[in-house]
């Protein structure tokens, strides 16, 4: 039960009310003080007025305080049966619900839910004779129990209410219907006012009509009104049925084409009204029309337009539509959609259409076409594309639908007009032909005009980093080589006279950023009339190709070179041989050990590429190999993998072979106790700050022969060692004939680069 001070509270509160409500005229501001100052007496944070909307049966949450911006004018209440506010109203009683989450009368807005309310109380809102008006309601955000003193107290509120929303609704239709009347009056000159006598004689002519019609007062008044009809109205008799019309009814249209002074056609819509006393005798005739010939002829223009429209959408193959832009729901359908929908346009515009419209589209593309529709709802031109099953044949079809907004005259949307397009066809040859594009290793395109592509393959997009859209237009130069852009623009620009585009050019690899070489090829695709549409193209890496062209290129110079000296070698070993051989026999045997050795160095050789080296134990070890029965008296010390320059292996081995050649046939290799050792060693910054390789070639327990018979090591091997090594090899060397055999050192120049097992070796 309220105490003295909260009912004293409440009294101020009414008192305030009262005092506000003779201060302001203003519906909502009255409203949304009666919710401050109600929230105020009962002390709670949330209070509203919901005002009955009996279009739309929900209720307009109007006025309201505590609430957030987006419920006061615009948050609604269904006022269905378990709605307590529709209790409330159609028992024109209090509703009282102190835990709402255990009320099971009724339901409440998801809205009360969100603000946190757990308790409300609400009273009708009546206006006089008792008409609803809404519902007055305070709601809680902590549990209380509402009692009949509030449910009183609130009732004497919305009583208060209930005069003054009815005096300002008056007030306000008062005012409306004058601002009708005043638009009538200041807009009378639009309108054709004429008042005639009983005998049709015209005694007043208003402004609006000489305005229209063009005759002046002095002109009009005294004839009769058939002046103003046309010659074809007039020969029909329309003027004198007219009047007969207005004597027998009171009224009768006048929705016809009338005519100007200068003769010129003029619609007015009106009527004639027969004016008559008290006694029902007739006084005269008021004629009175509005002057809508530009609305008239528009309505025309319109109706042509829209039959021109008509037989346009009839004969296309595309569909076109148009859907309310509110509801969604197909207003129009050309008959191209059964073609395409295998469905009667009956059935797709019954019921609810749209939603048919997206169950006929495959689920995956729903949300895009969606999407689409909010789009053009918001104003936007769209494009998109989308499959539709076809109900009759399951078949899917492919669509691209262009949708565009129409305005009305305030600038809303309130029509979104389509066309759809079916490239089910050309959807699936662009998909075969994609499927074939990326399926290729080339990196593949198309483009327009002088380069400009309009689509790249995934091949693209994986090697340069730059993805389709980043490559449209001329974004692909960006992937070539700085240098390479400006040939590749040329064999553009001359793509179109020569019919094709062939370039070769450099491409940036995106994760190592290295550039290698592409040929980049483009042929045209031309319809009927041969005029170029399109340009497809792919780049294929070449660099691979070059590199073996050019390594083969080299090589077939260094095998002339080779050649060359390898003749020249054999023509100076024979001439050699020749006189060092005592017979035939002698030479024969003697040609052919150093034809072997030579092919053996050759046999190295022809395996290596230019940037290999034949090393100096591969090359020893080959000559080692072919004497048979010697591995067990021959030891080998020194680094592997010292490299020879390729000019000094040929001279280098023939020394070599001469060396293994003597210790076969006169020393340590001929002989059973005999040992030959060869070591070797490297030189990193030998003269000249080159690295050297230092030979050492010794025999070892071998049996001297008698002074004046054959030397072992004599002849042309000694010449080779001393001489030739020397000024082919800029090579320093040593030879002697030792009490046990020969010893020899060889130091010459080699490759300054070196492999692991140089390194390894130190």
């Amino acid at each position: 039960m309220a105490d003295q001070d909260e009912f004293a509270r409440r009294q101020r509160v009414l008192s305030e009310f009262g005092d506000f409500v003779l201060d302001h005229d203003d519906l909502d501001d009255i409203l949304n003080e009666a919710c401050r100052l109600i929230a105020l007496a009962l002390d709670a944070d949330l209070a509203k007025v919901i005002e009955i909307d009996r279009d739309s049966d929900t209720g307009l949450v109007r006025a309201g305080v505590g609430w957030r911006a987006d419920i006061v004018g615009r948050e609604r209440v269904s006022l269905s049966d378990r709605s307590s506010e529709a209790f409330a109203i159609e028992r024109t009683e209090p509703v009282i619900t102190n835990d709402i989450m255990h009320e099971e009368r009724f339901t409440f807005p998801s809205f009360l839910l969100d603000h946190g309310v757990v308790a409300l109380v609400n009273v009708p809102i009546l206006l006089p004779g008792r008409i609803p008006y809404g519902i007055l309601q305070v709601d809680a955000r902590i549990p209380r129990a509402f009692d009949q003193e509030d449910v009183e107290f609130l009732k004497t509120y919305a009583m208060v209410l209930g005069p003054v929303i009815d005096r300002l609704k008056t007030a306000a239709a008062l005012k409306e219907t004058d601002e009708r009347l005043r638009l009538i009056v200041e807009n009378a000159r639009a309108y054709v006012m004429v008042v005639s006598d009983a005998d049709d004689r015209i005694t007043d002519w208003l402004a609006g009509s000489e305005k229209i019609l063009g005759w002046s007062p002095a002109e009009a008044i005294g004839k009769t009104t058939d002046m103003i009809f046309t010659n074809e109205d007039r020969s029909e008799g329309i003027p004198a049925r007219e009047l007969s019309g207005a004597r027998e009814r009171g009224t009768a249209p006048n929705v016809r084409w009338h005519q100007r002074q200068d003769g010129t056609p003029v619609f007015l819509d009106g009527q004639t009204i027969a004016l008559k006393d008290r006694a029902g005798r007739l006084r005269g005739y008021l004629k009175i029309g509005q002057d809508v010939t530009d609305r008239v002829r528009a309505e025309t223009a319109l109706r042509e337009s829209e039959e021109r429209f008509r037989q346009f959408g009839e004969a296309s193959r595309d569909i076109l539509w148009m859907r309310d832009a509110e509801t969604l729901q197909w207003q129009y359908l050309t008959p191209a959609f059964e073609t395409v929908y295998g469905l009667s346009r009956d059935e797709a515009l019954s019921g609810d259409n749209f939603r048919a419209w997206l169950d006929l589209i495959v689920p995956e593309d729903r949300d895009r076409a969606i999407e689409a529709i909010e789009q053009v709802r918001a104003g936007s031109h769209v494009v998109f594309d989308y499959r539709i099953r076809r109900p009759l044949d399951g078949a899917i079809r492919w669509l691209r639908n262009t949708d565009f907004p129409i305005a009305d005259a305030s600038g809303k949307v309130s029509v979104i007009g389509g066309v759809g397009h079916d490239l089910t066809e050309l959807r699936e040859a662009e998909q075969r032909l994609q499927v074939l594009l990326e399926g290729i290793p080339q990196l593949v395109w198309r483009a327009v005009g002088a380069g400009e592509w309009t689509w790249s393959s995934p091949q693209w997009t994986a090697y340069t980093g730059l993805s389709s859209g980043e490559s449209a237009g001329l974004g692909w130069l960006e992937a070539f080589h700085p240098h390479d852009r400006d040939a590749v623009r040329r064999a553009w620009e001359g793509a179109h006279r020569t019919g094709g585009l062939d370039v070769e050019a450099r491409i940036c690899h995106a994760e190592n950023r290295d550039y290698r070489w592409f040929q980049t090829r483009a042929s045209p695709v031309r319809d009927a009339g041969g005029t170029i549409v399109e340009w497809l193209g792919t780049s294929t890496d070449i660099d691979d190709i070059r590199d073996l062209q050019e390594r083969q290129r080299i090589l077939v110079a260094e095998l002339q070179h080779r050649t060359r000296n390898l003749m020249g070698v054999v023509r100076s070993m024979a001439d050699k041989t020749a006189r060092a051989s005592a017979d035939l026999p002698d030479f024969r045997a003697r040609f052919r050990d150093r034809l072997e050795s030579l092919s053996r160095v050759q046999s190295l050789l022809s395996r290596l590429n230019e940037h290999d080296r034949v090393s100096f134990d591969e090359l020893v070890g080959a000559e080692l190999a072919a004497l048979d029965g010697t591995a067990d008296r021959v030891s080998l010390e020194g680094p592997g993998g010292v490299r020879l320059r390729s000019s000094t292996v040929q001279t280098l081995a023939m020394a070599l072979h001469e060396l293994a050649t003597n210790a076969v046939k006169y020393g340590a290799l001929g002989q059973p106790q005999g040992q030959l050792r060869i070591r070797w060693s490297l030189e990193p910054n030998g003269p000249g700050d080159r690295p050297w390789l230092h030979i050492d070639w010794r025999e070892r327990g071998v049996v001297m022969p008698p002074a004046g018979s054959a030397p072992a090591g004599g002849g042309q091997g000694r010449e080779l060692i001393e001489r030739a090594l020397p000024y082919q090899l800029k090579a320093r060397t040593s030879f002697e004939l030792g009490a046990d055999g020969v010893h020899c050192t060889i130091g010459l120049p080699v490759s300054a680069t070196r492999n692991a097992k140089e390194t390894e070796h130190g």
